[in-house]
């Protein structure tokens, strides 16, 4: 096992040293990949759902699939997994590589589910994309109404990105604004990237500067839905 994976969580424990989902990747968009999913089944573990099979699990804003995959690898039920996402031909291309899920058009703001449909929403690199204030207070009350009581919803962005100016970074204070009054645990994860790409994605040389907070480009939350 690398170190970088070392302290994964029990989920998935033999999977999630394995490189496997990303093994087309470099090495560093590999690094990258993994040591945030490490942090994610960390996080998951903690929270009491450390088996993801069994459970009712959607991803907003899925794209061509890539987390969906890595979810399926980790143990997750095709059946019970499902994706939306507002682009439909990146809809159109994940349902193409990820025959039998059930992935759906549409926008966070008005999610196509039932209330409380669902054990576990993701939430990665989602909001940073919408500008708009009001878009994602709407956003975040839909990703909490389609959650059953008790259910976790996981949201992975960043707080930085001073090189794309098309979107808008999102801050601790602003996350826990979005859902406030609930309790929201938050961390930040991920050497930032191109650090990583300069390293060439070496455990080595990468594993002890993500030891340093400031060096860290994203938040991982946890926002639990109360039973």
């Amino acid at each position: 096992m690398s170190p970088a994976l070392a302290s994964a969580a029990p989920v998935a424990s033999r999977r999630v040293a394995d490189a496997s989902p990303y093994e087309r990747l470099s090495a560093a968009e590999r690094y990258l990949h993994l040591t945030r999913d490490r942090a994610f089944l960390a996080l998951l573990g903690r929270r009491g759902f450390a088996r993801l099979a069994g459970l009712r699990i959607l991803e907003l804003g899925c794209g061509e699939g890539s987390l969906l995959r890595s979810l399926l690898y980790y143990g997750a039920d095709a059946v019970r997994l499902e994706g939306v996402d507002i682009d439909a031909g990146k809809v159109s291309r994940a349902q193409g590589s990820l025959a039998g899920l059930r992935l759906a058009v549409g926008s966070i703001a008005a999610l196509p589910y039932r209330d409380g449909a669902f054990d576990l929403a993701l939430a990665f690199t989602v909001f940073t994309s919408v500008l708009n204030g009001r878009a994602r207070e709407r956003g975040a009350a839909e990703a909490l109404r389609v959650l059953r009581p008790g259910g976790l919803l996981v949201v992975y962005d960043f707080w930085i990105n001073p090189l794309n100016q098309d979107v808008r970074p999102l801050r601790a204070g602003e996350l826990r604004a979005l859902f406030a009054p609930r309790p929201v645990e938050v961390e930040r994860v991920t050497l930032a990237p191109p650090i990583v790409r300069a390293l060439g994605g070496r455990p080595g040389l990468c594993a002890p500067l993500e030891r340093l907070p400031w060096l860290r480009t994203h938040l991982l939350a946890a926002v639990p839905k109360e039973g």
